[in-house]
């Protein structure tokens, strides 16, 4: 537990000024890439456990995560001062996304014929890596682009969920959940856990005009200024927006450890790797939280379908 407590302190030092500082936004993004290369090792050599890959598609594995990653960033608009897009206009190139998928297809397809004692198992287990790692790290990249407030609420709440969870799932829990996945996690914490994240998770979006000059300048905005026509919201349809976002992003959370969870149990691994003390590796950390990013993502891309069902509320 006291390595668990310096381990945190120390990657919070690291990495709250990585995140939140304006100048150092370069400094996170190629942060960000690093670890899901990182991320995209632990993945694969987690795959070794039940048949041992070859080095030569544990290689094109990785390349390929970092090509859907690069894709999915340089298609939004807002990642235009990025490391990456920056990278991509020195040679004028556009990397869309729909291409790199095809390639992506076909480079596996070389691979199963060309790599010795490959099969397509082995194929689909590397495919479920690439989109796994790629779409996650890329959203995690894209909301920071969109600004650090979306980070900020996400890990406020992937974290308020995760520990709320095992408070209420330590006072209260009988119902298992998911007792062949994580035997420890019960609906009661599962519930509790939502609950909180849901009101924090509010009162940060409907307050945050007061958080506001702290990350942009001394302007005090709204969470949703800038993104797409929130405004056409009434009132009531913006609160209620917020807490169906607040509580989809719970559940998604804890959908995300879970799946990082039964992954593990199917293999037959306790963490992913040792590369943070007590806590695990990258995926053991970060599970939840960058599961989670991809469906915030989501729903800042796709939000204005809710448009016409709450403008009238």
């Amino acid at each position: 537990m006291k390595r668990r407590i310096i381990t945190a302190i120390i990657l919070a030092i690291l990495l709250i000024p990585v995140v939140i500082v304006p100048e150092l936004v370069k400094v996170f993004e190629f942060l960000v890439i690093l670890l899901s290369i990182f991320a995209s090792l632990e993945v694969l050599n987690m795959y070794d456990k039940e048949r041992v890959l070859p080095k030569k598609m544990k290689a094109v594995s990785v390349i390929c995560t970092l090509i859907l990653y690069f894709a999915m960033v340089d298609n939004f608009l807002v990642c235009k001062d990025t490391l990456i897009c920056k990278f991509l206009d020195i040679f004028d190139f556009k990397l869309d996304i729909y291409l790199a998928l095809g390639g992506i297809f076909l480079i596996f397809m070389f691979c199963m014929v060309f790599i010795h004692d490959l099969n397509a198992s082995d194929v689909g287990k590397c495919l479920l890596e690439v989109i796994y790692i790629g779409v996650t790290f890329a959203s995690f990249t894209v909301l920071r682009s969109y600004g650090v407030r979306f980070i900020v609420y996400l890990l406020i709440i992937s974290c308020t969920t995760d520990i709320f969870a095992l408070v209420f799932g330590l006072k209260f829990g009988k119902h298992k959940m998911a007792p062949y996945i994580s035997p420890k996690k019960s609906w009661e914490g599962a519930i509790g856990g939502t609950a909180v994240a849901t009101v924090l998770g509010f009162i940060f979006l409907y307050f945050y005009r007061y958080f506001a000059p702290l990350f942009h300048n001394g302007s005090s905005i709204n969470f949703f200024d800038g993104v797409f026509g929130y405004s056409e919201f009434t009132k009531p349809g913006m609160i209620i927006f917020m807490i169906l976002l607040s509580a989809s992003m719970s559940v998604c959370s804890q959908i995300g450890d879970l799946v990082a969870s039964k992954l593990k149990r199917y293999y037959g691994i306790k963490d992913y790797s040792n590369l943070f003390p007590g806590h695990g590796g990258i995926l053991d950390r970060f599970d939840s939280a960058l599961f989670s990013s991809s469906i915030l993502l989501v729903f800042i891309v796709y939000g204005y379908i809710l448009s016409p069902m709450l403008s009238g509320v």
